[in-house]
C-alpha cells in the first residue's frame, strides 16, 4: 500500500448490504459491487477496501437474514472510514453500490464529506449505469446475471447454492405501487421474502450454473468499460484541482 500511494491514490469502496435475495447468498448485492469495483481498479490503476457489506437495507429488513442498519449510524461510520483513508493519501475515493436503497446512507457522506474536507469523492451508483447501458443497447446486461459474473470474477462461484429451488413471487403490494407512484421515497416493507431477488425458473444443472456465471462476468466487464472508470478517475482530478485553485481561493469566507 505505501509503495502504491508513492505513486497514486485511487481507492474504490463497494459499499454493501447483507440481506434476503431470494436463492441468492444474503450478500449478493455487496458481491456484485465488490466484483465491479475489482474490474475498475485493474483498469483506472486503484485499490479496493472490501468489507463494507452491513448497511441500511431498506424494505427487506423483514427477512430473518436481513442484517439491518440505520442510514445515520451506517453514514457515520462510512465518513469515519473516508477520513481515515484520506488521511492516508487516499484522495480518490470511489463509493460503489449495487443496492437500490444504498443512495440515502452514501448521498449524505459524499456531500457532507466534501464541506468538511473540500475533497470531492465520488458516488457511483450501479443501477445507473445498466440502466444507462440498456438504453443504449436494450437487454445488454441482466442485474441478476451481473450478480454471478461477479462471484464468477471473484473466484466465489461455490458461495451459491448448488441446490436452488425455483420459486413464484408472490404479488407485489397493491397500496405501496400506489403510494409509489406519488412520491420519489417512501418508507415501506416486503410482504413477502419472494418479492426480493433470483430464483432459476428450474432446477439448474452444473453446466446451467456455469453457462449463466460465464455470461454474467462478460456483461459485468461489458458494463466496466461502459463506465469508463480512467475517465472517471481524471474528472475527479479536474474537480479537485477546480475547488482547491479556484473556488476555496475566490469563495472560501463564504463557504461551511
Amino acid at each position: 500500500i505505501a509503495a502504491y500511494l508513492a505513486r497514486n491514490d485511487v481507492l474504490f469502496l463497494p459499499v454493501g448490504v447483507t440481506e434476503i435475495h431470494g436463492e441468492m447468498p444474503v450478500n449478493a448485492e455487496h458481491v456484485l459491487a465488490l466484483g465491479a469495483a475489482q474490474l475498475l481498479a485493474d483498469a483506472a490503476d486503484g485499490l479496493v477496501l472490501p468489507g463494507l457489506a452491513y448497511f441500511y437495507a431498506g424494505a427487506t429488513a423483514m427477512g430473518t437474514s436481513t442484517l439491518e442498519v440505520s442510514p445515520t449510524l451506517g453514514a457515520a461510520y462510512l465518513k469515519e472510514i473516508c477520513r481515515s483513508l484520506l488521511r492516508r493519501g487516499f484522495r480518490r475515493q470511489v463509493l460503489l453500490t449495487a443496492h437500490g436503497p444504498a443512495s440515502i446512507t452514501v448521498s449524505v457522506v459524499v456531500r457532507e464529506f466534501f464541506t468538511e474536507t473540500r475533497c470531492p469523492i465520488a458516488y457511483v451508483d450501479l443501477i445507473k449505469p445498466i440502466t444507462q447501458l440498456n438504453q443504449q443497447s436494450p437487454d445488454k446486461v441482466c442485474f441478476d446475471k451481473l450478480i454471478w459474473g461477479a462471484y464468477r470474477v471473484l473466484g466465489r462461484l461455490d458461495e451459491i447454492p448448488k441446490d436452488q429451488r425455483p420459486m413464484q413471487r408472490a404479488p407485489y403490494p397493491e397500496a405501496f405501487a400506489k403510494l409509489q407512484q406519488h412520491c420519489s421515497a417512501a418508507g415501506f416493507y416486503y410482504t413477502d421474502e419472494s418479492q426480493h431477488g433470483w430464483w432459476p425458473e428450474a432446477p439448474m444443472s452444473a453446466a446451467d450454473r456455469a453457462a449463466r456465471a460465464e455470461e454474467g462476468e462478460r456483461q459485468l466487464r461489458d458494463l466496466v468499460a461502459f463506465m469508463q472508470p480512467a475517465e472517471l478517475v481524471e474528472a475527479m482530478r479536474g474537480a479537485d484541482r477546480l475547488v482547491s485553485e479556484v473556488i476555496v481561493p475566490k469563495f472560501g469566507p463564504r463557504l461551511p
